[in-house]
């Protein structure tokens, strides 16, 4: 059979056609459309509102015209860069194109790529990007419809859909830093920290889903209409710090953010949260119910580095309630409620508390704190020039002492309860400062140690002020007696001030309390029953006593003074001295000391003297005066009597501690002897020399 010419050519001309068809689709896909086609394109973008800049235009055999690298700015200068797309397809009227009518139909975005910057106007604000973006976007008179978009954004599969209506009149104009409003820094530093957060979780299982539709009048963009808004995430960690099903649902209409729930659960707890965000006045509000763990949540937190000394075992509750306005201020209602909760590891059972916070006040109510040693409780108010507080502590104090700063902790470290004491006060001042607080109050104590002594029980009225607390009504109870009085501690100067203090109690025990280095002075007397000590004056430890201290030591009962490994005996005596010193390794002392019935004969130092005095008439027992200067070299006797019925001797000189020497002299009966004392405190040589006729 033979081809007729004419059905020769026609196929002719049919493989022609596909040849240059096939040639022009090789060329456009691979070379692309030039300018003039771009620029069409722009002309049809710019009809909707969008200058756009396309790198690439090229045609694929499945997804017709494709453009590459698209940038859309926000006005024809093409200063400032809206958003970069990597490849979207377009749905052109070819025929109305050609035509300069109103050609684009739609967009097809597959696997495309976004980029958006958080802050058109400041280039170096970040950007927020999208990747894996598929969409179908309808061009219409006056609207744009964004079809079932899909991709991903901070990790999140992100499902979308929307409306943009008034495209055309869609124009950002930077505005001057100046005349910005106070609240619009506010919400761009919200969305940065917003953003910021978000970067830092990472997600792990099914992955996370965010779901919303929108709506917005691009020529009014504070119409902005965000519905059905859904975050959900099945597992998340945040900060080391695992969290499950996370679970968040808003939407914003009439340029209100409303946050209807929030949810969120670690391996301790729940956390429930609502609230609102006025985008027009900068108002926030927020209602917070939460049983995670504060540590982890709050980690890092610039505004929370006291979380860190926080350790929580079992779930904590803290629910809050409040209003932030745009110019910082902030009102807060609240309680907590935690259960075996450790700080600076220091463990309690419990602590229960309500609190509220408007600007710069604050006030804690019904504040309780268990601890396994008592309980605490109290009140707080703090206001501008206006701080108060109220206590009642059945705490141990020592058990406390990582907690308080290092005055508190080297006052307490002489102490040691074995019963909690019992504090009731009230103070105030015009800040929360101890240096500026002023009050009054009570406390009891029971068996407790101060430095290493026992006493069964105490109390006292307390009162603060200028640095400086003030105990009244003292009064302190041990098995053999009870000390009463008054006395003043200076904190910033570490001075303990007495005043009146009368004691029964053992000289040993009471001079301890007093000064340890006092405590040597009364070491060598044995006492058959506790005499009365009265002790005035300041105590300053480490540093030169004042003039003021005095002790005085009233015994009306039988004692003895060890001296050299002897025990000399007294039927009764008294003694009135001041330390000069509390140096450790040096101890000065000056007094008198005055005794009745001493019987000396059993010290090697005084029955040799005694053996050359008989024969005068001295007899025992006698009666003895000393005033005396004590320090770490010698003891001066300035004065030293020893009386027998009408004989009386005087002795003034010193003996030298270290050498074990002695160096004294006298007379008896005002010159009738005179006397002499040498060699050492073993085996002193004394003299009796008469007087020189006349």
């Amino acid at each position: 059979m033979s081809i007729r010419p004419f059905q020769f050519f026609k196929w002719l001309t049919f493989v022609s056609l596909v040849l240059l068809l096939s040639w022009a689709a090789y060329y456009y896909y691979h070379q692309g459309f030039g300018r003039h086609w771009r620029a069409l394109l722009a002309k049809e973008f710019h009809a909707f509102g969008l200058e756009i800049r396309v790198r690439r235009l090229t045609l694929d055999p499945f997804r017709g015209l494709v453009a590459k690298d698209l940038e859309i700015y926000d006005n024809d200068r093409r200063q400032t860069i809206l958003a970069q797309i990597s490849d979207l397809s377009l749905d052109i009227n070819y025929a109305n194109l050609f035509q300069q009518e109103p050609a684009l139909n739609a967009v097809d975005l597959r696997d495309a790529k976004i980029s958006i910057p958080i802050d058109p106007a400041t280039p170096k604000s970040g950007r927020i990007r999208l990747s894996g973006l598929q969409s179908r976007i309808y061009f219409f008179p006056g609207r744009i419809e964004v079809r079932q978009a899909s991709g991903v954004i901070f990790g999140f599969h992100l499902q979308a859909s929307g409306t943009l209506v008034n495209p055309a009149a869609f124009s950002l104009v930077p505005r001057p830093a100046a005349h910005a409003r106070p609240d619009e820094k506010l919400q761009q530093n919200f969305l940065n920290l917003l953003i910021k957060e978000i970067e830092g979780l990472r997600f792990s299982g099914k992955p996370p889903q965010l779901e919303f539709t929108f709506q917005i009048d691009l020529a009014i963009p504070s119409s902005l209409r965000l519905q059905g808004g859904h975050l959900f995430a099945e597992s998340l960690t945040r900060q080391n710090d695992p969290l499950q099903n996370l679970d968040c649902q808003f939407s914003l209409e009439n340029q209100k953010f409303d946050l209807r729930k929030l949810f969120l659960r670690d391996a301790r707890g729940e956390l429930f949260a609502s609230g609102s965000w006025d985008l027009a006045t900068g108002e926030k509000h927020f209602q917070i119910r939460s049983g995670l763990d504060p540590v982890k949540l709050l980690a890092n937190d610039p505004w929370f580095p006291w979380t860190k000394e926080l350790e929580f075992e079992a779930p904590p509750e803290i629910e809050l309630s409040g209003l932030a306005r745009p110019d910082g201020h902030l009102q807060v209602l609240g309680k907590l409620n935690f259960d075996q909760f450790s700080v600076r590891n220091v463990k309690f059972q419990s602590m229960k508390a309500e609190f509220s916070k408007s600007g710069n006040s604050w006030m804690v109510l019904n504040a309780q704190v268990t601890h396994r040693s008592g309980t605490l409780s109290g009140d707080v108010l703090n206001r501008p020039g206006d701080f108060r507080l109220r206590i009642n502590s059945a705490l141990n104090p020592t058990e406390l002492a990582p907690l308080c700063p290092p005055m508190w902790q080297r006052a307490l470290a002489d102490w040691e309860f074995q019963t909690s004491p019992v504090i009731q006060a009230t103070f105030s001042g015009d800040a929360p400062e101890f240096a500026k607080l002023s009050g009054s109050g009570q406390i009891w104590l029971g068996k407790t140690k101060f430095r290493g002594a026992l006493l069964n029980s105490a109390s006292a009225d307390c009162e603060l002020h200028n640095h400086v607390i003030r105990c009244d009504q003292v009064r302190i109870i041990r098995d053999e007696g009870v000390a009463t009085g008054r006395f003043t501690y200076d904190f910033s100067r570490d001075q303990l001030t007495l005043e009146e203090v009368e004691t029964t109690l053992s000289p040993g025990i009471a001079a301890t309390w007093i000064d340890p280095s006092v405590a040597r002075i009364l070491k060598p007397f044995r006492f058959t029953v506790t005499p009365t000590i009265r002790a005035t004056g300041t105590v300053q430890p480490g540093k030169e006593y004042g003039d003021d201290l005095r002790l005085q030591i009233d015994a009306q009962f039988p004692f003895t003074y060890q001296f050299d490994g002897w025990e000399i005996p007294f039927e009764q005596g008294f003694a009135d001295f001041s330390p000069l010193e509390t140096d450790p390794t040096h101890l000065a002392v000056a007094g008198t000391i005055s005794v009745q019935g001493a019987k000396v004969s059993g010290s090697k130092f005084l029955a040799p003297l005694l053996t050359r005095l008989e024969p005068l008439g001295f007899h025992e027992p006698l009666t003895s005066k000393l005033k005396f200067e004590l320090n770490a070299v010698s003891l001066r006797m300035i004065s030293f009597q020893l009386v027998s019925g009408p004989h009386e001797l005087r002795l003034d000189g010193s003996l030298y501690l270290p050498e074990r020497l002695v160096d004294l002299s006298g007379d008896v009966d005002n010159g009738s002897f005179s006397v002499r004392g040498l060699g050492t405190i073993q085996e002193p040589i004394w003299s009796l020399i008469p007087p020189v006729p006349k």
